[in-house]
């Protein structure tokens, strides 16, 4: 219960769309906004455009449609203009915007308006371009705080943005365990008990060129070669066209499974052996975190955050993006041992359990947030 005559501080969050509770940075705002104390902070949501899951299921609290979506459009900038003064009539000091266009217009708008702006970066920078780092370098004088999910996140953050190296902080992603469960999807359940002697590596990411879905593919047609039955699950969303021809010139259509979007991930993963990621760029990776609470070991790219998640030859095994010669070597190793899965397995559960808990995660956040609201004086 808030003391008496002390009220809840509210902050506004912002991000421009919200489809998701499960995925990437929408999953992790959701959380945040689910575990925040809420004797302390009142949330509220500012989305640019409205969602059929928003209108299906709502939010954890109160949100609000800007109506418009265009950057450069004055409609954008006149609508924002307007909802911010609304917000700071209302009692909101503090914003923390998600996503790259919202952290271009809100800082300034925001500020003028009496509000000061968090922002988040939670990618490599891959997406900077001359004309948003134009936009950002004005914009970045204007934010009071940039959080970002990995130390490899924050060294592009400081290098690209008009950030002194002391407003950029790093909070790692946040995971949230739930009850344990017994549940086994039925089609994974099946697929083993048709392959009792095989080792099955799990994939999880949307097919996008950037995850090089197809280097795991080629290496499991590598790994039949040699004769080792190991099996590839696919789990995402995606055009699969591409990578089923893969697997049919590699000979290996009936070791590769596509499981599309899942909403029983972490079910999945309990019936699997291996958690893997071949992507070319991750800013912090939630499947990566994902594997190590399932018990897995990990066999990722050695790219942005993902030895800051991953310690080699202890809780899984790090390769250079695109070698698949040594990515081949790391699943050959794994699936030729089962009692080296099973230690590398427990030591990435109790890893993660130390340092990537939704707990801690919002821990964080609140104490950067109480450093920047002030209590306003009773009148």
């Amino acid at each position: 219960m808030p003391q008496q005559g002390v009220f809840p501080k509210p902050i506004l969050f912002v991000i421009d769309h919200f489809r998701n509770p499960n995925s990437g940075t929408e999953g992790q705002l959701f959380n945040l906004i689910k575990g925040l104390d809420s004797s302390k902070f009142e949330p509220m949501l500012l989305v640019f455009r409205d969602s059929e899951y928003l209108q299906a299921m709502g939010f954890p609290c109160d949100y609000h449609v800007l109506g418009h979506t265009r950057l450069f459009s004055p409609l954008t900038w006149v609508a924002l203009w307007k909802i911010a003064r609304k917000f700071r009539a209302s009692g909101v000091r503090l914003a923390h915007v998600f996503f790259n266009d919202p952290s271009v217009i809100c800082p300034p708008v925001f500020r003028l308006n009496g509000i000061k702006t968090i922002i988040s970066r939670r990618d490599m920078g891959y997406w900077y371009t001359p004309t948003y780092r134009a936009m950002l370098a004005i914009a970045g004088r204007f934010v009071s705080i940039a959080i970002t999910n990995s130390d490899a996140v924050r060294q592009v953050t400081v290098r690209s943005e008009p950030f002194d190296p002391s407003q950029v902080h790093v909070i790692y992603n946040g995971y949230e365990t739930g009850e344990k469960s017994d549940y086994e999807p039925a089609d994974l359940a099946s697929l083993r008990r048709a392959h009792p002697s095989a080792v099955f590596v799990g994939l999880v990411a949307n097919i996008r060129p950037i995850k090089r879905m197809e280097d795991a593919v080629t290496a499991v047609g590598l790994l039949h070669l040699g004769g080792h039955d190991l099996h590839l699950v696919l789990i995402g969303d995606g055009d699969q066209t591409d990578l089923r021809l893969l697997a049919s010139e590699q000979g290996v259509t009936e070791k590769v499974h596509f499981l599309g979007s899942r909403a029983d991930v972490k079910a999945c993963l309990k019936v699997l052996d291996i958690g893997l990621l071949c992507s070319e760029s991750e800013g912090f990776s939630n499947a990566i975190v994902e594997y190590q609470y399932a018990g897995l070991p990990v066999v990722c790219s050695n790219v942005g955050g993902n030895p800051e998640a991953v310690e080699h030859g202890n809780t899984g095994y790090l390769y250079p993006c695109g070698d698949i010669a040594e990515l081949v070597r790391h699943l050959q190793v794994l699936s030729k041992n089962g009692d080296l899965r099973q230690r590398i397995g427990d030591n990435a559960f109790r890893r993660a359990g130390e340092r990537f808990s939704m707990e801690t995660m919002v821990a964080k956040h609140q104490e950067i947030y109480e450093g920047l609201v002030v209590p306003e004086r009773a009148k």
